[in-house]
């Protein structure tokens, strides 16, 4: 009652709880207290909960590791040395563990009775195993997937057999989308695709109506016409999205298509080695690369005013998030493009002379 601030009649139902989940020995058996845990949070939507679940599960084996965890500290810090092989410092993968972590141990203190010892850390200590991410100058704006890294991409998905996937990461990286678009896709009588334009707008701009944009594709220089294809074959219902975007799709919300299709790509192997490989790489990187495209990788790049309104948003908005990211790859390449655009007018003035 001292410990917690407890009136005599809650202190005496804590303690019943605790007996509930006690083991032979006197000790937590968290089982039980997962369990109850669990059940706490059954009103969930199924992918969430299926997230914890899994959580849960990391939770109760880290318990079993040796030295074993004896406090709330101590296991979440074995959690992180156990389970963040694939979350990189600082990003929501390791933030999303270790909320479920800390609320799992706090239902274990104020709900099943279990020592006060148990209690989550939090504050600078948490933020330290959460970590920063490490940028150099210029990648947090807004990385791109580059030409050749979506087309592997796209061919490993093939040769995986996972077209569902692969029709998504298409729609996305070729025509420019944002991932929770997929929910408002609609094919015109024209045969073109249209957005639909609520995904971004808050319930003041709603009251608004706010038509359709169309969304044409970019495509990677060499494969001309694949984005054609990804359309006709959305179209023909072939091949559908995956059960995971379309089940969350029908829930009627669209930040959560989003974050299904982040989900399911962050844990295909291929994007894993992609993602390691190029450090600021997410998969919102593939709407990136859609603007990327239209300014870099043709010998007449779109202007801002079409690109801006082909991906749905203003000039301003445009300029604001892809008008400063490059790397030297990018600025060599648009170096050697004019060089050999110059040197071909020179050999045309020359032709012209004689």
């Amino acid at each position: 009652m001292e410990e917690r601030g407890l009136g005599l009649s809650e202190a005496y139902g804590l303690i019943g709880l605790a007996d509930s989940v006690a083991t032979d020995e006197g000790g937590l058996n968290w089982q039980r207290v997962a369990e109850q845990f669990l059940e706490s949070r059954a009103d969930r939507r199924s992918s969430t909960l299926g997230d914890l679940r899994y959580r849960v599960g990391n939770f109760l084996k880290t318990l079993e590791t040796k030295p074993k965890p004896r406090d709330g500290r101590s296991l979440m810090r074995a959690y992180t040395a156990q389970h963040f092989a694939k979350c990189p410092p600082g990003g929501k993968g390791r933030r999303a563990h270790l909320g479920d972590v800390a609320a799992l141990l706090d239902f274990a203190v104020t709900r099943c009775g279990a020592d006060a010892c148990w209690k989550p850390i939090e504050g600078d200590e948490l933020r330290e195993l959460i970590g920063s991410v490490h940028r150099v100058a210029g990648e947090e704006l807004r990385r791109p997937i580059k030409p050749e890294q979506l087309a592997g991409l796209l061919d490993a998905l093939a040769a995986d057999g996972k077209p569902e996937l692969r029709l998504a990461v298409g729609l996305v990286g070729l025509f420019g989308l944002r991932p929770a678009e997929l929910a408002v896709l609609r094919i015109d009588d024209g045969g073109r695709l249209r957005v639909g334009a609520d995904v971004k707008r808050n319930r003041w701009a709603m009251k608004r109506p706010k038509a359709e944009r169309l969304a044409l594709p970019l495509d990677i220089p060499g494969r001309e016409g694949e984005g054609g294809r990804f359309l006709q074959l959305y179209a023909s219902g072939l091949v559908k999205l995956p059960p995971r975007i379309l089940t969350t799709i029908e829930l009627g919300e669209f930040k959560p298509v989003g974050e299904a299709f982040r989900k399911l790509l962050e844990r295909y192997p291929y994007w894993q080695s992609l993602a390691e490989a190029n450090p600021g790489l997410t998969p919102y990187s593939l709407r990136h690369g859609y603007a990327w495209r239209g300014h870099k990788s043709y010998e007449r790049s779109l202007s801002v005013r079409d690109l801006s309104a082909l991906m749905g948003h203003t000039p301003a908005v445009h300029l604001q998030n892809y008008g400063k990211w490059t790397d030297e790859e990018g600025l060599i390449e648009a170096v050697e493009r004019l060089s050999a655009f110059a040197k071909v007018q020179e050999v045309a003035a020359t032709h012209q002379i004689s």
